[in-house]
């Protein structure tokens, strides 16, 4: 298990993070303290994969149980929010990212697998704070070396360094490593 503690370097939130790798999936759960728009905002998120790296479970609990939510994901593509109906605008994304933290960039930077100079393309499920919108994200991850990763989306693009598991340590010029438990 590996644990990082980040900050977010124009705002100051604060995101701790636990990375748990086994061979049945992955288990990332984290705290978020930051501001948004001025009021104070907590998030705790619990994802969860399968053993292939596919997002299945998404756990989300702003502001202390003020709103809980659960994303499923089938590993094919399909979304939805625990009871309500599929999020047929996200469909065909694998991965979940959440905008509040780093480390779900880990989930599509391990799933993939790319050799060095090796990219993809992908849809991604975008989860936007505090409104819980998901929306579709076209993201681009390109592997620069052993531990450095080019990401883009839009014309927004960043050089992330990863640890041996492929959990962020430094989000370029975004996210900085505060502290850092293999």
């Amino acid at each position: 298990m590996s644990t990082i503690l980040w900050q977010h370097i124009s705002n100051g939130a604060l995101d701790r993070c636990q990375l748990h790798a086994t061979s049945g999936g992955l288990r990332l759960a984290g705290t978020v303290l930051t501001a948004t728009h001025g009021d104070p905002l907590e998030v705790r998120y619990l994802v969860l994969t399968e053993g292939s790296g596919l997002t299945r479970r998404v756990e989300l609990d702003l502001n202390n149980g003020s709103s809980r939510r659960v994303l499923s994901a089938d590993g094919a593509g399909r979304w939805h929010w625990e009871g309500d109906p599929e999020l047929t605008e996200v469909a065909g994304a694998l991965d979940v990212d959440l905008t509040v933290t780093p480390a779900t960039n880990t989930l599509p930077i391990r799933r993939l697998g790319l050799d060095v100079g090796q990219a993809l393309d992908l849809r991604i499920a975008w989860v936007q704070f505090p409104s819980l919108e998901v929306i579709p994200s076209e993201q681009r991850y390109e592997r620069l070396t052993a531990d450095r990763w080019r990401f883009s989306t839009g014309d927004f693009q960043a050089e992330l360094v990863v640890d041996h598991n492929g959990l962020v340590l430094d989000y370029g010029g975004l996210f900085r490593c505060l502290a850092y438990r293999p």
